[in-house]
């Protein structure tokens, strides 16, 4: 049985003694089984003495040693390899423990805690796979799957923007019209041409190959199919990694994210891939994905993962609130502090409930609709804009009470901070999530000036 899978007995307490903060309280029963709880407890603690030791190792340390960043992340990501979570959504009839979708949130809160760009790199797998899933594709989950339950850790990355639009793409009015990265059928292949920027982790194929790292899986590449775009040409093409044709400027050098996720511009060079390696196989299946599983799932899963980190910042700052005495009483034992201590925690477990009430909604679509559709993409859109608004709220007001300890680097908190925020910005970021939300309020419509 995978370790992840193991069943364990939750403790009455979370790190530092917190009650409300553990598993098998934060986790609602509404949402999740018992089972699942008890696999949160149980990777929350494998997360706690595996990942957290080493958290500012995956910057590098203080002096950034891109060396030591990428053997610490490469050998984190091979330890989450074993431990079963790289692979927790396979389902079981392709070898993997077929976890349910809340487990798959459980496992991007938790892993937050310790780095959430870490929990990024594995949530990119989990994209791969998911969008497999949905369009049906057990040929390509088969061919993959040696690859995803075997001894080797790999990676995957999803290519979607462009630098005409940036975020055009998760505009649905647009209908994919900006995008100009084309697939054309040429026999029994595709041929891309075009130029990504953003997608991580990417990067010369042997730039992920390590002793703890096999390789990279490649690219899921967003693409129209004709010029003009149109919600009927355009799907999701599998690139390997070590595909000619492949160009890579350099890795960005950014504010958070900063070896966790190697971000460089991909130029395809008509790089040539089989035409089953086209994920979508049905008119419309394309965009269907894009808006439901590339776009809807994935803020969804930014949510939790905005939520793990946002929780892991107010554990650092009670701790720090409790051995920091002003005359003679426990900082948080003061009323001002003990107010902000519980907003913090309030926005938290809004954010927490929120979300896994809307990942339990996507099991019934025959209630609540498709992901794709405009309601669903709201309900998305809500959970992950709330989250991020959480997020910034409670790095700074962590950061505000511990003062220039919280500034430190060797707070953590200041990390925090600066990761957060990409994640409160990517998939169209938080005022796209504002105009989806109120798409699916009040929709559809089109922006004045568009066509």
């Amino acid at each position: 049985m995978d370790m992840l899978k193991k069943m364990h007995n939750p403790g009455l307490d979370g790190k530092g003694g917190y009650k409300l903060l553990a598993p098998s309280q934060k986790y609602n029963l509404a949402f999740c089984t018992e089972e699942e709880i008890s696999i949160a407890e149980h990777f929350r603690e494998f997360v706690d003495a595996e990942l957290m030791p080493y958290r500012h190792d995956l910057e590098g340390g203080w002096h950034r040693d891109p060396a030591l960043a990428k053997k610490t992340i490469h050998r984190l990501y091979r330890k989450l390899h074993e431990f079963g979570v790289t692979k927790a959504i396979l389902p079981e009839k392709h070898g993997g423990p077929g976890l349910s979708p809340v487990v798959r949130q459980m496992i991007n809160e938790e892993l937050s805690r310790a780095d959430i760009g870490l929990a990024t790199k594995v949530g990119k797998l989990h994209w791969a796979i998911s969008v497999m899933v949905a369009a049906g594709r057990d040929d390509l989950l088969e061919e993959f799957a040696p690859k995803l339950v075997g001894e080797d850790a790999w990676t995957a990355c999803f290519a979607i923007t462009e630098p005409a639009g940036g975020a055009n793409v998760e505009d649905p009015a647009l209908a994919y019209k900006t995008l100009n990265t084309v697939a054309r059928e040429d026999g029994d292949h595709y041929v891309i041409k075009g130029h990504k920027l953003w997608p991580g982790p990417s990067g010369p194929a042997e730039n992920f190959q390590s002793d703890d790292l096999k390789g990279h899986m490649g690219y899921w590449v967003v693409a129209i199919t004709e010029d003009g775009g149109g919600d009927d040409n355009v799907g999701i093409f599998h690139v390997p990694a070590d595909a000619d044709g492949l160009e890579f400027s350099k890795p960005y050098e950014k504010m958070g994210f900063c070896y966790s996720e190697a971000n460089t511009d991909i130029w395809f060079n008509d790089v040539r891939i089989p035409k089953r390696y086209r994920i979508d196989t049905k008119p419309g299946q394309g965009t269907q994905l894009i808006k439901g599983y590339v776009i809807g799932l994935g803020r969804l899963a930014g949510a939790a993962r905005l939520t793990g980190l946002s929780e892991a910042v107010l554990e650092t700052c009670m701790d720090w609130t409790q051995n920091r005495i002003i005359a003679g009483t426990p900082m948080r034992q003061r009323s001002l502090f003990a107010a902000t201590l519980a907003e913090m925690w309030r926005s938290i477990e809004i954010s927490r409930q929120y979300y896994l009430s809307v990942t339990a909604q996507v099991a019934r679509p025959d209630i609540y609709g498709n992901p794709w559709d405009a309601q669903m993409k709201a309900k998305f859109s809500a959970a992950r804009s709330f989250a991020g608004d959480t997020a910034m709220m409670v790095t700074n007001r962590a950061m505000q009470l511990m003062g220039s300890a919280g500034y430190a680097y060797e707070s953590h908190i200041e990390k925090y901070m600066r990761d957060y925020k990409i994640v409160q910005m990517w998939l169209g970021g938080a005022e796209r999530d504002r105009m989806d939300m109120s798409q699916g309020l009040y929709g559809p419509f089109k922006w004045a000036g568009d066509n």
